[in-house]
């Protein structure tokens, strides 16, 4: 096997065995250090492999290895991995810190986590404070790249300013605990292609968008986790291509513009949902995700109006909520559905919105925590609903954590009666042994529309 490919400079000769060899060599095999002949980049590549306690404590090897991790490319600063057991080393791991972003230019630091989780002590904060500055300046300083900024919800755990002198940044990450402080503008930042905010406040924070937009014009990934946001407006970013807003939290009055975006191809949307959408020019977009929960009644049309608006793609996965709204464009459609007797048969209505779906797939929360029997009358709905369904265009089936309830079978029988083209049915059943092998016989025995299907039953996802 050829493993020169898996060792940093292997190829030019720089292994433990030669260098162990000169060094005995040239020292009459004496006691010497094998990894004098390495490089700094060499040591630092090597150190920045391990947790910050270790890479600190690699310096007491001997005096080569002294400024091993000042030259590392990368840098995991974890206040609460470094001490799990003694959270008062405050000056310990600050001085530990400075000294490893100490290096020079020569050494550029291509990626750096900061996460400070019980390091702002009450009496601690307001050094701790100047010492994060610090840190950013001296980031700053080697021409960091990467960076993932967690801070702790305290009064002095701010954004320092020298976070915008880290104009070489080209993604980064800011979890800041829901602290109720403005963010800064961002528009030094030009060099910027990924931002990450989670657990942020952006209420009122309309202008920090502006200037993403309009100055960041480089930006492809925005990604918004858990934050508290009230009304949300991007335009005039032309690189933008990803927009995740994943489990945020909504004002009374919340709503979501987007114009101006010709890249934007993937739209992820969980959890809540604004009061309101605007969106224009949603042609280019290839793939949406909407993993919303279900909405109350005065909600219903807003959803209904939003999948209007971006639901018409080529790969579309949603929660099986029946909203009948035509979707000629979607090939691909993925639902995802928490309970097995309440959840199977209403993908039919939504077959029935898209005609022109190829790939189905269909997966259940694996969670008996969840389940729940549904009456008789709403099993015979659904079966009604399916029966002007047409899915002529479908040809392949992945179903995941299926059993022999009858709406999984159902939905199994009623799919195999309809789908002309259908050539491959992959089940995954969420049952074992002699269960799995009667729910087996029992779908071989269904009615087949298409002569060339080729049913598989798989023993795990």
């Amino acid at each position: 096997m050829r493993t020169k490919h898996l060792i940093p400079n292997h190829a030019a000769g720089l292994t433990y065995a030669n260098a162990y060899a000169a060094a005995r060599e040239g020292h009459g095999g004496g006691g010497v250090d094998p990894f004098g002949a390495f490089p700094d980049a060499v040591l630092g590549l090597i150190v920045s492999k391990l947790p910050f306690r270790s890479a600190v404590a690699s310096s007491a090897i001997s005096r080569r290895w002294r400024g091993a991790v000042a030259a590392a490319p990368a840098l995991d600063l974890d206040f609460a991995a470094a001490f799990p057991a003694a959270p008062r080393r405050r000056a310990a791991f600050a001085a530990a810190a400075a000294a490893a972003l100490a290096g020079s230019r020569r050494h550029p630091l291509r990626r750096l986590r900061l996460a400070l989780d019980g390091f702002f002590d009450q009496a601690f904060a307001a050094s701790a404070a100047s010492h994060v500055a610090s840190w950013l300046a001296a980031a700053a300083a080697r021409g960091v790249e990467q960076l993932e900024l967690h801070l702790p919800r305290s009064r002095l755990a701010v954004i320092p300013p020298s976070l915008l002198a880290c104009t070489d940044l080209t993604s980064l990450t800011l979890r800041l605990d829901h602290n109720a402080l403005p963010l800064p503008s961002l528009c030094l930042l030009t060099r910027l292609s990924r931002l990450h905010l989670a657990s942020v406040s952006l209420v009122g924070c309309g202008d920090f968008f502006e200037d993403l937009c309009s100055h960041c014009t480089q930006l492809s990934c925005l990604i918004l986790e858990q934050c508290h946001i009230g009304a949300l407006r991007l335009a005039g970013a032309p690189q933008l291509c990803s927009l995740d807003i994943a489990s945020c939290s909504w004002t009374e009055q919340s709503s979501i513009a987007i114009a101006e975006m010709p890249a934007l191809r993937t739209l992820r949307y969980s959890g809540a949902m604004a009061n309101r959408h605007m969106i224009n020019g949603a042609d280019s977009l290839d793939e949406v995700v909407l993993a919303i929960e279900k909405p109350q009644a005065l909600l219903e049309p807003n959803l209904r109006e939003l999948l209007a608006l971006v639901g018409n793609v080529r790969s579309l996965v949603l929660s099986p909520w029946c909203i009948e709204v035509r979707l000629d464009k979607v090939r691909r459609l993925a639902c995802i559905i928490e309970r097995r007797e309440e959840g199977a048969l209403s993908i039919a209505p939504l077959l029935t919105s898209c005609p022109n779906v190829q790939e189905l797939s269909v997966s259940v929360v694996p969670s008996q925590s969840k389940r729940r029997r549904c009456s008789d009358s709403e099993v015979q709905y659904r079966v009604i609903g399916g029966r002007g369904m047409i899915v002529r265009n479908l040809r392949e089936i992945r179903m995941e954590y299926i059993d022999e309830s009858k709406s999984g079978l159902d939905l199994v029988k009623l799919l195999l009666k309809k789908a002309q083209m259908l050539e491959m049915m992959t089940i995954v059943p969420s049952m074992d042994g002699l269960e799995q092998a009667k729910f087996r016989r029992r779908v071989l025995k269904f009615r087949k529309a298409s002569r060339n299907v080729n049913i598989q039953f798989c023993a795990t996802a």
